[in-house]
Order: C-alpha cells, then structure tokens, then sequence
C-alpha cells in the first residue's frame, strides 16, 4: 500500500469513528428515538419500481427529461428551479445541507417546491425533525433515518441511501458531473444547471483547499459505493452526459438537446 492510499485508508478510520459516535448520539437521544422508530415502521415504497434522481449538474441543461414524465424522479437543493419541475411531479425533493438551517437556503423553499407540486415528498435528515421551523410542513416531510456506510457523498449520498433502503427495483441518476469544484475554481463556466450558487462567490484560496479535500473524498467514496452495490446486486445506472464518474455502469437514456433548444432554456 502506498503512502497517499494509507492516508485514505487513515481518513476512512477516522471519518468512521466520528459518524458512529454522531449516529449513536441521534439513535440514542429520546428526542430522536420515536420518530426513527416511526419511519422504520413505514413499508419500502421502491419495490417493483425504478427511481430516478435528478442532480444540478450543467449537463443537466443538455438533456430532455420530458422523457421521464410520470416515472418515480427525485430532485435537490435548487432543483425545482429547472422548468420541466412541475411537469414531472416529482415524488421526492431532498434537503440536507446546513444552509437552510443557517437561513442561507430560506426554509419556504419547501412551500414553493409544494405549490408546484402538492404531492411531493420532502426528505431531510431525521436530526431537523425537532426543528420548529419544518413544522408547517410537516405533512409532506419524511425524515431520512438511514444512510450508507460512506460519509462524504454529501446529498447525493442521501438520494442514493433513501432509494436502497426503499428497495428500488433500479437507481439512475443523472446531472452528477461531479466537476463542480472546477468550474468554481476557473470560473469558465456555471457549476449548476442554473448558474452558480451566489453564496459561494468570493471563496478564499483557504476554502478551495477545503473543498478539493472533501471533494476527493466524495470521489473515493463514490468509488466505495460502486463497488457496495455491485456486491449487494443494487442496479444503479449513471445516465449523465459526460460527466466524470467511470465507477457506474453507464447509460444514454435520456435524449439529448439540440444546441438551440438549450440555448432558448
């Protein structure tokens, strides 16, 4: 083993043992206990179907999802901004990012994402649940209560937990371009579908070496869970166009635009 996969191997250790005193901290605070207890009562919703999961990558503007009107789709974070939204209905939109606990995301999001559509379900972690400012939507929030065993994946990691411990029949995601951070750095080009999150301007040179870092650990990580469901006989297809991650099986499903009708989007 050489000394910078050591180094990995010494991180896996170490992030480890911090999630495990994190998880036994929620799974043993009676403010958590019944509402866990509750949502591990609730019957898987995947069997028999397939999910899939809509990420903010830019190659998301390059491909037509009109395809997947009324299959099983999961958004995040800014994802109700793209305007096949309300046409597709999705079934779940995720929320894990402290940003909206911090009022950086505004919490009436969640109200825009259900005006739009009603019957879509909101994921967030089941260490919000006591959090008042949810309660308003309560209704309409389930709380995530079961991750993989692989910590740096970010909300990513938790669409991908969710639709396992769901027991989906097949997992495809797109929009994971996993290049974000780069364009970020360079600035030639949006690290979003969108644009670029206006928070995250004006990073600091010492932040971009945070970030590199964690983004390093979001690659072996995916690695991690490549190699996880393909022991566990988990059907998880990339459907990206382009992108980086080599470690799925890849698809081209989804139909790609044409450079007029991204440019009119």
């Amino acid at each position: 083993m050489n000394f910078w996969a050591l180094m990995i191997k010494k991180d896996d250790m170490i992030i480890s043992c911090v999630e495990r005193i994190r998880s036994i901290i929620i799974n043993f605070s009676p403010s958590f206990f019944w509402r866990k207890r509750q949502m591990r009562n609730i019957t898987p919703v995947g069997v028999g179907k397939d999910i899939y999961i809509i990420l903010n990558a830019p190659s998301l503007k390059t491909q037509d999802l009109s395809v997947l009107k009324g299959k099983e789709t999961m958004f995040v974070n800014r994802g109700f901004m793209h305007p096949m939204y309300k046409d597709l209905q999705p079934a779940y939109h995720v929320f894990v990012d402290t940003k909206m606990l911090k009022g950086i995301w505004p919490v009436s999001w969640i109200g825009d994402i259900l005006q739009m559509s009603p019957n879509t379900k909101i994921l967030l972690p089941l260490s919000w649940s006591n959090i008042k400012f949810f309660k308003p939507y309560e209704k309409s929030i389930y709380w995530l209560n079961w991750n993989l065993p692989f910590y740096n994946l970010g909300v990513s990691g938790s669409c991908f937990s969710f639709a396992i411990q769901q027991k989906f029949e097949h997992i495809y995601f797109t929009g994971f371009d996993a290049t974000g951070i780069g364009h970020e750095m360079i600035k030639t080009a949006d690290s979003h579908f969108y644009g670029n999150d206006k928070e995250l301007e004006n990073k600091p040179t010492a932040q971009f070496a945070i970030d590199l870092l964690m983004h390093s650990r979001h690659l072996h990580d995916l690695n991690r869970l490549a190699l996880y469901c393909k022991n566990h006989k988990i059907q998880i297809t990339n459907i990206t166009n382009g992108g980086l991650l080599d470690m799925f099986p890849k698809e081209n499903i989804l139909p790609i635009l044409d450079d007029l009708k991204i440019l009119i989007k």
